[in-house]
């Protein structure tokens, strides 16, 4: 199989079976992202403590990417402080604009979405659940 189909099929599997999809109980800090152009509308959930994310979940409709994305972050967000969040989130943003760099191996799953990165309008819709996380932990 063929990277580029690898990817493909990693994004659909996380659209399908998102991980981590459902309110969070006891939440401590949540944003709603929203993406206009193209509806998307998640709502970030996380528990924090001592500075640490101990649980994440996300919930609302979104289109394949923005759900894949995030499922894989939700996944990755454990054991993250914010400053974390805020590295690996910049390295995401660098790997979609320079296919040239390889993977980062502390992103694991989410070097998938690398395969939205020609086209500019889904590397918005990849960025959407990150940008939440941020927002939820800044309030």
């Amino acid at each position: 199989m063929a990277l580029d189909k690898l990817y493909q099929q990693v994004i659909l599997d996380h659209n399908r079976s998102p991980h981590h999809y459902g309110r969070l109980e006891g939440a401590t800090h949540s944003a709603r992202g929203q993406d206009a152009l193209c509806g998307d509308d998640i709502l970030v959930e996380l528990r924090v403590a001592g500075g640490t994310i101990e649980e994440a979940a996300f919930s609302g409709e979104a289109c394949a990417i923005t759900t894949a994305s995030a499922s894989m972050l939700m996944d990755w967000l454990p054991g993250k402080s914010a400053r974390d969040i805020e590295f690996g989130c910049s390295r995401f943003e660098r790997l979609l604009g320079d296919s040239s760099l390889p993977d980062d191996l502390d992103l694991g799953d989410i070097n998938h979405l690398r395969a939205v990165s020609g086209f500019p309008a889904r590397v918005r819709n990849a960025l959407l659940p990150w940008r939440t996380a941020l927002a939820a932990l800044e309030r």
